[in-house]
């Protein structure tokens, strides 16, 4: 009887069993057919952006990405900016349906020298720069390069992202903002190789300003983001017939005949994008080297009325400010001459507060004799605030003499009671024309001559950035005749963050499928303190060690006592 009783219960187990095993495995067949994730971290660091996911789920072709950022002993938070970055291409993988692959590169396993440094020679020519970090040998600590980038390939296309950030604030700084700005990064990148079409912008060269070897740096930048770039003279050249799609205009310092501004105008009605980087008053460093003193004058550039129409005032004005750069001047100090450095107030140094995804959490940007802009009001256009004065500057009106002995005397503070003067503006919507029922004899032929059939009077939604600083943009070149990083400051030897701040405005302006949303992200990485670690390292082992064992025999007791009274019958 009891052997009977056990048969039945053994059987039941069996079909209860075999039921569970099958609906295990339709489950489990039901859920391979649908994508299905849940997200529980606080940030929601594992989460795309709806234009992200719209992108990588509508990928024709296949993507690639190679990952440098790999190798023994590397730092905490170089090990964590790693595992975020395969954490971010799971899920691009995941939600392409396989069309996103990725693979990490250990460079290190390189092991002949020779081979090893070519390949390295070969990552920096593609756009991936090296960094030191510092690892932990026995007897203490020693520099290694890594490359901190990756390669994302679509056929026989690639381009470069650097995934660390170089930042000048705290190295965790860096790390969050890295980890921040990975989504971003890598769906930019994809986008960009997936269009037939490259974006081209072009450089106005034929109202002065700067040689493009002092926009070097800024337009390889472009370059290396897959811009086309060119240069375009705007009074003879024909602006829209060659598919523009940004327009540079960079530290003119020519007067714009009507005709120019009527190009540029037609350009915005039609929906291409400008960037305005204009000086409006007149003022150089280097002038000092022949002259005790310079006066500051207002240029005319004949553009106030035009940028008015489209909604910023540009003033005659320099913008001084206590948060700035400084400059070195010869001093007697005990009878004997010494190098000094002085605060430059004229030189300001901007650190935005804003959250738009163009500047935020930008590392400082310099600039060097700019002026102030107000916004006006103009229905159907929205204006963002993307650089503006710290809470202790001022403006001045020019004519103004400067004299270079004057940064030796300490600026008095109650003077500068201005605060967030703008400097750099956004503006997206439906802009006026500036010559809307003003059509003269001269616009006319210059109709005829860019052939165009349809004359607007309002624009397209499109986007415009107005910064009042032309320096903002050059690079310095050294005695070679080499080009320095753009925002290089050659007295103190930082870099600030210029370029990093132009080539967000132009992808910024480039981008329609807002896909620089992503770069709001807040993820913050959360390393371990290494004190409290080591203050509890023996109660955490316990934990991890004995309470394991200690489970399992209680789960092997109760489990042998009920087992006993189920059969003891």
């Amino acid at each position: 009887m009891v052997k009977k009783e056990v048969n039945i219960t053994r059987r039941t187990s069996l079909q209860r069993l075999g039921v569970a095993l099958l609906l295990l495995l339709g489950l489990n067949f039901l859920l391979s057919k649908y994508y299905l994730r849940f997200d529980l971290t606080k940030e929601k660091r594992y989460t795309l952006t709806k234009s992200t996911v719209s992108l990588i789920k509508n990928l024709k072709d296949p993507v690639y990405v190679e990952v440098y950022l790999e190798g023994k002993d590397l730092p905490a938070g170089i090990k964590k900016l790693r595992n975020s970055t395969k954490d971010m291409l799971e899920e691009f993988k995941a939600r392409s349906n396989g069309k996103v692959e990725y693979h990490f590169f250990n460079i290190d396993k390189i092991k002949d020298n020779s081979k090893k440094e070519k390949f390295q020679e070969e990552l920096i020519k593609k756009g991936i720069l090296p960094t030191n970090v510092q690892v932990k040998k026995e007897g203490g600590f020693q520099e290694k390069l890594v490359f901190p980038g990756a390669l994302i390939r679509i056929g026989s296309r690639e381009l470069p992202i650097q995934i660390l950030e170089n930042q000048l604030q705290s190295g965790q700084n860096s790390l969050d903002n890295s980890v921040n700005f990975l989504e971003y990064k890598i769906a930019n990148t994809i986008n960009k190789l997936s269009q037939d079409h490259r974006p081209r912008v072009a450089f106005v060269t034929d109202k002065g300003g700067p040689q493009f070897m002092q926009l070097a740096d800024f337009v390889d930048g472009l370059r290396l983001q897959n811009f086309q770039v060119q240069k375009i003279d705007i009074s003879t050249e024909n602006l829209h017939q060659q598919g523009l799609d940004i327009l540079v205009i960079a530290k003119p310092t020519q007067p714009f005949s009507e005709q120019d501004k009527f190009k540029i105008d037609q350009f915005v009605m039609n929906g291409g994008k400008v960037l305005w980087m204009i000086d409006p008053i007149i003022a150089d460093l280097d002038s000092f080297k022949n002259n005790a003193s310079i006066m500051s004058i207002p240029r005319e550039l004949n553009l106030t009325d035009i940028l008015f129409r489209y909604g910023v005032r540009t003033n005659s004005t320099l913008l001084l400010d206590l948060y700035c750069n400084q400059i070195p001047l010869v001093q007697e100090v005990g009878g004997n001459p010494q190098t000094q450095f002085f605060p430059w107030v004229f030189y300001p140094v901007i650190l935005s507060q804003n959250n738009h995804p163009i500047v935020k959490n930008l590392d400082p940007v310099t600039l060097e004799f700019a002026s102030g802009l107000d916004t006006i009001r103009s229905p159907g256009v929205q204006k963002t605030i993307l650089l503006q004065s710290s809470i202790y500057s001022r403006l001045q009106n020019t004519p103004f003499e400067i004299y270079l002995e004057g940064a030796s005397i300490e600026p008095q503070k109650e003077l500068f009671n201005r605060s967030n003067i703008p400097v750099g503006v956004l503006m997206e919507g439906s802009f006026k024309s500036l010559y809307k029922n003003h059509l003269t004899e001269d616009l006319k032929t210059v109709i005829a001559s860019e052939q165009l059939r349809d004359i607007k009077g309002s624009s397209k939604p499109t986007k415009m950035i107005v910064i009042a600083d032309g320096d903002i943009c050059e690079n310095d070149v050294d005695q070679n005749g080499n080009y320095l990083p753009l925002g290089y400051y050659k007295y103190t030897k930082e870099t600030f963050a210029n370029k990093t701040f132009l080539l967000n405005c132009v992808e910024y302006l480039i981008d329609d499928i807002g896909l620089i949303e992503a770069r709001n992200r807040e993820n913050k990485m959360q390393l371990l303190d290494k004190a409290k670690v080591n203050d509890s390292r023996a109660l955490w082992q316990i934990i991890n060690v004995v309470l394991p064992i200690v489970g399992v025999v209680i789960f092997g007791l109760i489990f042998n006592q009920r087992r006993k009274r189920r059969y003891a019958r």
